[in-house]
């Protein structure tokens, strides 16, 4: 049975769950997806390529993967140098990218969340980044642009995926 997975964000930006919640196709809430107290103001949720785990940054600094009954399975422990990640996704070389708002670049970190991983970007190319795809040479025309530096002064929403979930007691 298909799930829909959640992100809901607490303090300032939301309405204090700081939680993962698991909603039936239905649009019912089935309850949190995992209750790991390590899942701090969730943002951007990505399915593994094998899409066995579920893939989230957690506004602590760090970066999870919980499996499909909601338990945190890898962890990539808090990384100072991760500064308000944002949405991630995975590249097609199997490593998965999260945003990093502040420092403004991209990381790239090995699906396992067993390294610091590595920048895609000089950091403060993209002026608090929200979310990033991987998109081929042949099918992207990007056209030369000039962007002047700006400073973001608002904090994105809540991100949201579907996954095959099932949330804990279900």
């Amino acid at each position: 049975m298909r799930r829909i997975v959640v992100t809901s964000a607490s303090g300032a930006n939301g309405d204090g769950y700081g939680a993962l919640l698991c909603f039936s196709a239905d649009g019912q809430l089935a309850g949190p997806f995992s209750e790991d107290r390590r899942i701090t103001d969730p943002r951007g949720l990505s399915l593994s390529p094998a899409a066995d785990l579920v893939y989230v940054a957690s506004g602590d600094d760090r970066v999870l993967a919980l499996d499909q009954n909601g338990t945190v399975v890898l962890d990539s422990g808090r990384a100072q140098g991760l500064l308000d990640p944002g949405g991630g996704t995975f590249a097609p070389d199997g490593r998965y990218c999260v945003t990093l708002r502040r420092r403004g670049t991209i990381l790239a970190l090995p699906p396992g969340l067993d390294t610091e991983g590595e920048p895609l970007l000089p950091d403060g190319s993209v002026p608090f980044p929200r979310a990033s795809a991987s998109v081929s040479a042949a099918s992207c025309a990007c056209p030369r642009v000039s962007v002047p530096p700006v400073r973001a002064t608002t904090r994105s929403p809540c991100s949201t995926t579907t996954a095959g979930c099932s949330p804990r007691g279900r």
